[in-house]
């Protein structure tokens, strides 16, 4: 496959964070504007952003949000990051993108939660109308915090489903804090009907993949741990649930250490959905055309494994099925004149 088209490709992203894919020259951009002192050149500031490749950990990886969080508490800094991503996604041809933020963790300087989402969504909408990328958002509940403050993020997530948020996700620390944990709140999202995806199987338990779905997820945020427990696949089979994949971040966090141990082929040959997201652009210094050209060069992947990735997502996708009905006559449409 080549770099060039693979980048004009239309593509599909629904797991992507805010906080950890926002550029840097745009983050100078912001600190500035808040009389924030961060490093004068790019190299530098990438230093302090971008996770080394030999990540020691998740949490060595997770360091790396500090400092943009430290600069994300107004609303102005909310809305140029969500501007911000819409422009890069934009760049390699991305046709919908689900953006993902825990709004509590952007509440240091008193914003309340819904000036937060209504900042983001704002950026996202002015995205949109200058790139013409349409996009959600999801909101993420931070599984440290206490299950009053998460099932608010519920009630944000009801409140504003009809004006640009698609859904629900957990996030952070799953050892500590797996799925059963949650499992009065995840019944409020059910109530509220509202799309849940959640984080699971990113560090070593299988189980929490099984258990995420069991609770009503749809989708499954990483989902790597279940490659270790295989009786699980019929059950991700039957309910049809997505595994949102991120290769480079995977790697990079040390939820795999080897390619041997990589189990995107392992899923696609149980006949487990997959999709292919960045997880961070930015922390994880990838494009959604990056992860594509990794699979094609780890796997052979093709051109039509590529759309079909893509049409996966685009069925996963938190939207109404006549927009992805739209999605999917793109997708089919473009790859078949571009490649053809």
């Amino acid at each position: 496959m080549k770099r060039a088209l693979v980048k004009n490709l239309p593509k599909i992203e629904l797991h992507c964070h805010l906080d950890g894919s926002i550029r840097p020259a745009t983050l100078q951009k912001i600190a500035a504007q808040q009389g924030i002192s961060l490093p004068a050149s790019e190299n530098e500031l990438k230093e302090l952003l971008v996770a080394p490749e030999d990540c020691q950990d998740l949490n060595e990886y997770l360091q790396r949000f500090d400092l943009v969080l430290s600069c994300l508490q107004t609303e102005n800094a909310l809305q140029q990051a969500a501007f911000d991503l819409i422009n890069q996604a934009s760049e390699e041809n991305i046709q919908y993108i689900e953006v993902r933020f825990a709004p509590s963790l952007h509440t240091e300087k008193g914003l309340s939660l819904a000036q937060i989402v209504t900042a983001v969504l704002a950026g996202l909408n002015q995205g949109q109308e200058q790139f013409g990328v349409k996009s959600n958002a999801l909101l993420c509940g931070m599984r440290h915090e206490e299950l009053d403050e998460i099932e608010q993020i519920v009630l944000l997530a009801e409140e504003y489903k009809r004006s640009g948020v698609a859904g629900f996700d957990l996030a952070g620390n799953e050892i500590d804090f797996p799925p059963y944990v949650f499992e009065e709140t995840l019944r409020l999202v059910e109530r509220s009907n509202i799309p849940l995806t959640l984080h699971a199987g990113e560090c070593g338990c299988g189980k929490n993949v099984a258990d995420a779905v069991y609770l009503g997820a749809k989708r499954i945020g990483h989902g790597i741990a279940v490659k270790d427990t295989p009786e699980y696949f019929a059950l991700l089979q039957e309910q049809g649930t997505l595994i949102e994949m991120c290769p480079t971040s995977n790697f990079q966090t040390k939820t795999v250490t080897s390619l041997d141990d990589y189990p995107f082929q392992q899923f696609l040959d149980a006949g487990i959905n997959v999709c292919i997201n960045t997880d961070n652009r930015t922390v994880s210094a990838t494009t959604l055309t990056d992860e594509f050209m990794k699979l094609h060069e780890w796997y052979g992947i093709t051109y039509n494994d590529m759309e079909q990735l893509n049409h996966n997502a685009v069925t996963g996708a938190f939207l109404p099925e006549a927009e992805k009905q739209l999605l999917h006559e793109r997708l089919s449409t473009d790859y078949f004149e571009l490649i053809n």
